[in-house]
């Protein structure tokens, strides 16, 4: 036997249940080394790039890929979020279920059905909510979280993984980057038959002759003016439909290959290095290169002159808790000022705790008091500094009203306090779960959010405000700039912001009309279709 390459670890990839379709083994499986340590892995030698045998399943997922690439691009990336994103999202969700489920080895646990669950339920906000913003969020969502739930179904493992960023690096990168067995699984399936041989000739033949037929047909026309009757034909609405479906099908190849060799990579593992626990290990140990006292001196610095900035301006940061103005601000003056410097120190004080967490030298997985230490006092800090920007921003809310950047603010900030109360746990319970927590927490929050449809409650809040003389003055920019969940939930809106202003409000029926005059695909969501229902004629 040759030589064998440890770095291909594999779990033994199990053939298609179907005895005509099973592929023949291509090299034998020999245990792993580090099997002896209960990894149980295995090592794969001289694996040929292309299998010689494609299984029925592999085949008609080659075909499939096209198709939903082809929908994500126009759907979700092209054309405003609604019904046919939804429908898109559960079927590639969908199809990629039933492949993995073709696998042997790979069996669904309870906590894969819950991110099955969750990756079926977010796309439901594309044909109710017309939030670009809330529905724009999901749609990130959920492309990344459907590739990294294949890698997780397939890993075999129930719960996430403790080194989350490794593994959205091999869900997201490594595996849909490695292989690329689309096109031969279809070559494969299209050679056995001569029907779909010749049909490729054919496809092939027109594409290449395609150059010539248009230098002929310039050349023609500048002879005989008649040929201008194809033109019209050519530039005819079905015509040039029908190209942009063609442009995007071949566009959305790429997002194809993707999905096939995230699917195909996670189902076999060929040729591909699975993460495993011991590679963690092995790479933050090789990051403890800093010793403890080093990282201790530049610390404490640090630590005093937050200490002295929270003393000597605590009658200025905390004034907000009181309800008061400081002398010389005004409500916005006062909510934005030092706003971006304190996000940018909460995430500086994020990355001091990482690089304290991962260059400290030490011994095992136990931390050093004083690594304990630092990083608690940060967290602390950056949940002081957090505490002062909220209640800037509950004050500003409490005088000024509600706005769409003033919620998505109060909720980032919030999210940011609960991550860092997270890490804070961390010191005192090393076993705590981070990864997963956040992951959740962040889950919860962008759902809670997403489905409260924001721009409705907004809506009731401020013109409930200014009738019971909470709120001073209401600035009509700020209802024209809502969406139509406004509406959907909060029926008199129409009517108060016709009364308000009857000007700005054909102003916001002009821009209704021109944003779906743009884009028809805006219409089908539910918020939308209602509106256009009962407000427009």
């Amino acid at each position: 036997m040759t030589e064998q390459n440890p770095d291909l670890r594999i779990p033994e990839p199990v053939p298609d249940p179907k005895p005509d379709e099973a592929p023949a083994p291509d090299a034998a499986a020999t245990p792993d080394p580090a099997a002896q340590s209960g990894e149980q892995t295995f090592v794969y030698a001289g694996l040929p790039r292309i299998p010689a045998h494609f299984t029925r399943s592999q085949k008609l997922l080659a075909f499939c890929c096209p198709l939903a690439g082809f929908g994500v691009l126009r759907y979700m990336i092209l054309h405003a979020l609604g019904l046919p994103a939804t429908l898109v999202c559960w079927g590639v969700l969908t199809l990629g279920i039933l492949f993995l489920k073709r696998t042997p080895r790979i069996r669904f646990t309870w906590s894969h059905r819950c991110m099955a669950a969750v990756l079926y339920l977010f796309p439901l906000l594309f044909c109710i909510s017309d939030n670009k913003t809330m529905t724009g969020l999901c749609a990130l969502y959920e492309l990344a979280g459907i590739p990294f739930f294949f890698y997780h179904v397939a890993s075999g493992e129930a719960a996430l993984p403790r080194c989350l960023p490794l593994a959205l690096y091999k869900a997201l990168l490594d595996y849909p980057g490695q292989n690329n067995l689309m096109f031969p699984a279809i070559r494969q399936c299209l050679q056995k038959r001569k029907l779909s041989r010749n049909a490729l000739y054919v496809l092939g033949g027109l594409l290449l002759g395609l150059p010539l037929t248009l230098l002929v047909y310039a050349l023609l026309l500048s002879v005989d003016q008649n040929m201008g009757i194809l033109t019209d034909w050519i530039r005819a609405d079905w015509y040039r439909n029908l190209m942009i479906y063609l442009v995007q099908l071949l566009l959305g190849l790429p997002i194809g290959m993707f999905l096939y060799n995230s699917l195909y990579n996670n189902a076999t593992r060929r040729n591909i290095r699975s993460l495993r626990q011991s590679d963690c290990t092995r790479i933050l140990e090789g990051m403890r290169i800093a010793p403890g006292m080093l990282l201790y001196a530049i610390m404490t610095p640090v630590c005093f002159v937050y200490a002295v900035y929270i003393g000597l301006q605590a009658s200025y940061l905390f004034s907000g808790f009181a309800g008061t103005l400081p002398e010389g601000f005004s409500y916005a003056g006062y909510a934005r000022s030092g706003f971006f410097e304190l996000c940018f120190l909460s995430v500086l004080n994020f990355l001091l705790i990482a690089l304290l967490f991962l260059t400290c030298r030490r011994q095992g997985d136990a931390r050093p008091l004083p690594l304990r230490i630092y990083s608690s006092i940060l967290c602390v800090i950056t949940l002081l500094l957090i505490a002062t920007s909220e209640s800037k921003m509950c004050l500003y809310i409490s005088e000024m009203g509600l706005t769409p950047k003033r919620v998505y603010t109060a909720w980032f900030m919030l999210f940011l306090a609960l991550v860092f109360l997270m890490l804070l746990l961390r010191q005192f319970r090393p076993r705590f779960h981070l990864a997963r927590g956040v992951l959740v927490t962040g889950t919860l929050m962008l759902g809670l959010l997403a489905f409260s449809l924001p721009d409705a409650w907004i809506a009731a809040y401020n013109l409930n405000a200014y009738k019971a003389g909470k709120l001073p003055q209401l600035h009509i920019s700020d209802f024209v700039d809502l969406s139509d969940d406004a509406y959907l939930l909060y029926p008199d809106y129409r009517q108060q912001l016709e009364e308000m202003s009857p000007s700005v409000y054909e102003i916001h029926l002009t821009r209704r009309w021109e944003k779906d005059a743009k884009d028809p695909f805006r219409q089908y969501n539910y918020a939308t279709w209602r509106f256009m229902k009962r407000y427009l004629p």
